[in-house]
């Protein structure tokens, strides 16, 4: 997360009515800021992320392939809102955490239930991962198809 303030020549410029100079008070909205992160609002020093959307998959869809340098101690955690199906079925929707290999099978780290994304925010957690390329794969009922408005990882 980048904080940036605005800088001007003359930092001691008053805010209308508040009596504290303005560089203070972007100080302290940054502090705030800050402490949101640390205190686990948005992950602290994430090695990486990524956010996009589905639109139409069928199931065993897979994600975007990336790839965890395990260069800090975040787990790896999806996050998707506003899922629906095209068929109005009752909804359900599964995401599995996949590890790449080249010449074995695919390491898989279980599949969580994300269906809480069809009215609100479905979350999949799978903890702190080793170095390697993952991706995710999605499954649901046989028939039909299923989009989110977002899907966001961070790992």
């Amino acid at each position: 997360m980048n904080f940036a303030l605005n800088d001007r020549p003359d930092r001691s410029e008053k805010r209308a009515g508040s009596g504290m100079p303005r560089i203070a008070s972007r100080l302290g909205v940054a502090a705030v800021a800050f402490t949101a992160v640390l205190s686990g609002g948005v992950p602290a020093f994430a090695e990486g992320s990524w956010s996009s959307y589905l639109s139409g998959v069928r199931s065993g869809f897979i994600s975007r392939e990336w790839t965890d340098n395990n260069s800090d101690s975040v787990v790896t955690k999806t996050t998707l809102r506003g899922c629906s199906r095209d068929d109005g079925a009752n909804f359900s929707l599964k995401v599995d955490l996949r590890r790449k290999r080249s010449l074995s099978p695919d390491v898989s780290y279980g599949q969580k239930d994300v269906s809480a994304c069809a009215g609100g925010t479905g979350t999949g957690t799978w903890g702190d991962q080793t170095s390697g390329t993952y991706f995710l794969q999605f499954w649901h009922y046989d028939f039909g198809t299923v989009s989110a408005s977002s899907v966001a990882t961070v790992y």
